[in-house]
């Protein structure tokens, strides 16, 4: 992805100065952060200031058509705020919010990306372990909470970054597969369980010594509980595919992630294995043939993610809800 260009520097630090954030002008520095395609982002230090910023853009960085609502980097601020309240140790701070630029705290430099990590072989168990008990904790502690999540009901971002360029690509795209998809998410749509990260990949993980923080919260809204656990689990089973060399450890790190995540519910928070392994299902096919492919895998990669998605929508799988995603990882073998 191409950096952000050079007036985009001078908007974010006019900003930053006009907000009072900046001490010293002509000591600080903004520089474009590369690898997303949704916002804009900066990493801006000088004295007094080290911080990251972020603006939404109206057309996502992809070969294909993809615009969605600016607006999301509200809901960003507002989940980020939430998420940080419940657990401070996983989830960065909010700095400032105001005229689209949302302001946040820099993780130490010393910490990595996780999808980076990941797909280097480096595999470390406990980040899997504090996200799926950092994902069970927001849960648990959102559910119900009407009041608390009233700004989260909307679906339209949802809609535009989930459902329409995974979900129902898929079900264009594969017609003998659109009844279960469709019913996949009239089952998603349905759900007010909680609140849902709705981007839970690896590459919104950064990490260190077993510690990490979730970025990018922009797509985050009250629905399915289902739904988080799914996307990030899809993500390990496609790393799996990419490299079967390590797909021994990304099944490790599922099976910390989900136990110590399970681990945290409540029983009105209970999982249905078949619904979940089915939303697994659909987002493996949608990162082959949705609008945003995984673009590390390869032909084959892709043959088999598609291969191991239909196997799950379809029920060619084992459904108890504790193991039976888990055990996805056989039909890689």
């Amino acid at each position: 992805m191409s950096s952000q260009p050079s007036d985009g520097v001078t908007a974010v630090l006019d900003h930053l100065t006009a907000r009072g954030m900046i001490p010293d002008p002509a000591r600080t520095k903004a520089v474009p952060l590369t690898g997303g395609v949704s916002n804009d982002v900066f990493a801006v230090s000088g004295p007094g200031i080290d911080v990251v910023v972020k603006r939404a853009l109206p057309v996502l960085r992809v070969a294909r058509e993809w615009q969605a609502d600016v607006a999301r980097i509200g809901i960003e601020a507002r989940a980020l705020r939430l998420a940080h309240a419940e657990t401070p140790e996983a989830v960065p701070a909010v700095v400032d919010f105001a005229g689209g630029y949302l302001v946040i705290e820099r993780a130490p430099r010393s910490w990595t990306n996780w999808r980076d990590d990941l797909l280097s072989g480096v595999v470390d168990t406990a980040v899997a372990r504090a996200l799926g008990h950092a994902l069970g904790v927001w849960q648990t502690r959102t559910a119900g909470q009407k009041t608390r999540l009233a700004g989260f009901e909307d679906r339209t971002v949802f809609a535009q970054l989930r459902t329409d360029p995974f979900h129902r690509e898929v079900a264009a795209t594969h017609r003998d597969l659109a009844p279960i998809v469709e019913e996949t998410v009239d089952a998603m749509y349905a759900a007010r369980d909680c609140l849902v990260h709705g981007d839970l990949s690896p590459k919104n993980v950064l990490a260190s010594g077993g510690r990490m923080w979730v970025l990018d919260w922009e797509v985050a809204h009250l629905g399915d509980a289902a739904f988080d656990p799914a996307f990030l689990l899809s993500h390990l089973l496609l790393k799996s595919v990419h490299a079967p060399r390590w797909a021994g450890l990304y099944q490790e790190s599922a099976a910390a992630f989900f136990q110590s995540y399970t681990r945290q519910l409540r029983d009105s928070l209970a999982l249905d294995g078949r619904h979940l392994a089915r939303q697994i299902g659909c987002l493996l096919i949608a990162r082959v043939d949705g609008k945003s492919p995984a673009p590390y895998l390869t032909e084959a990669g892709r043959l088999r993610a598609r291969e191991l998605g239909r196997a799950l929508l379809t029920g060619g799988h084992p459904q108890d809800q504790s193991n039976g995603v888990l055990n996805a990882w056989e039909l890689i073998r």
